[in-house]
């Protein structure tokens, strides 16, 4: 995972991808044999809500210390939030380890990596010539 020039976002970053890391090994672990669906549940449900923590802390530093994109960099915030919203509802209507593990392994490794990489890194750079 790349870092950003804030240690505070590093240390978010880094509690979401052991989160992550640790519902792929539960799906990984469902697919190969009997799935624990509770704990995926809940391990899901605790990723949404670290997500909309997570997002939220940025999104205030960025509108408190006037980041000038910050409106770009929030909309991504939502759509990301909206999409990891709508995998949670489909999570317990069908509780599709293929879906969640599509979702995982393929869309959010993709998207966040490369949000870090650029509108993170930019965010953190500014914030941190700022605060």
């Amino acid at each position: 995972m790349p870092g950003v020039a804030l240690d505070a976002m590093n240390e978010v970053h880094k509690e979401e991808v052991v989160l992550i890391n640790r519902l792929g090994e539960l799906v990984v672990q469902g697919i190969e044999g009997a799935p624990d669906l509770d704990l995926i549940g809940r391990s899901v449900d605790g990723w949404v809500v670290h997500t909309r923590d997570h997002f939220d802390g940025e999104n205030r530093l960025m509108e408190r210390y006037g980041f000038p994109p910050y409106p770009v960099h929030k909309a991504e915030h939502a759509q990301v939030l909206a999409r990891l919203e709508s995998i949670q509802a489909q999570w317990i209507r069908d509780q599709s380890l293929e879906a969640l593990a599509d979702f995982i392994f393929n869309e959010w490794r993709a998207w966040f990596d490369q949000h870090v990489k650029s509108m993170d890194t930019a965010t953190a750079l500014f914030l941190r010539q700022v605060m």
